[in-house]
C-alpha cells in the first residue's frame, strides 16, 4: 500500500473517477500523472477521492494524501492497480514497491501475472480457474490471475 503525501492538493482535487495513473516515486514525495487507462505507463485507476485515508473504502490497492500547506485541508486518493484482462503487472510480494506495467514475456522481470479474469459480486479467488488473484470483499469483485514467472 502506498500512502505518500506529496502531490499537490490542487493536483489531486482534478483527479476524477476512473482516472489511470503512472504512480512512482518515493512514498512522501509521490511522482504521480495522469495517464491512458491500460497504457504501458499506466499502473494504478482512481477508485474515489475523499477526505480523510479512513474513507477509502478498506479494499483499495493504495492511496495517497494531499495535505495544504496554508489550511489544515486535504484529498486521498483511492486507487486499485489498472489491471487489463491479458496484460501483465509486475506486483512486489513485500509491497515494496508500486506496481509496474510489463510485457507478459520479459523474462527480466520477476514477479509478472497476468489478469485472466476480473469476476463481479464475488469476492474469492477459489472462483478463479487458476486459484490465484486477489478478492475485494467490501466492494465484491475479484481479479484473477496466473503467476508467468
Amino acid at each position: 500500500m502506498l500512502v505518500a503525501s506529496g502531490c499537490s492538493s490542487a493536483a489531486a482535487a482534478d483527479l476524477k473517477v476512473g482516472d489511470c495513473l503512472k504512480v512512482g516515486g518515493p512514498p512522501d514525495r509521490p511522482d504521480v500523472a495522469r495517464v491512458e487507462c491500460g497504457s504501458t505507463a499506466s499502473n494504478f485507476k482512481v477508485i474515489s477521492t475523499v477526505q480523510d485515508t479512513e474513507q477509502c473504502p478498506s479494499d483499495v490497492d493504495s492511496y495517497y494524501a494531499t495535505r495544504s500547506s496554508f489550511s489544515s485541508t486535504g484529498t486521498t486518493v483511492c486507487m486499485d492497480i489498472d489491471w487489463v484482462v491479458g496484460g501483465c503487472m509486475s506486483i512486489d510480494p513485500e509491497n515494496g514497491r508500486d506496481p509496474l506495467r510489463v510485457d507478459c514475456n520479459d523474462t527480466s522481470v520477476a514477479h509478472r501475472q497476468r489478469a485472466t479474469q476480473i469476476l463481479v459480486k464475488v469476492a474469492n479467488v477459489d472462483q478463479c480457474a487458476t486459484g490465484v488473484g486477489y478478492a475485494y470483499d467490501e466492494r465484491q469483485f475479484t481479479v484473477c490471475v496466473e503467476d508467468v514467472s
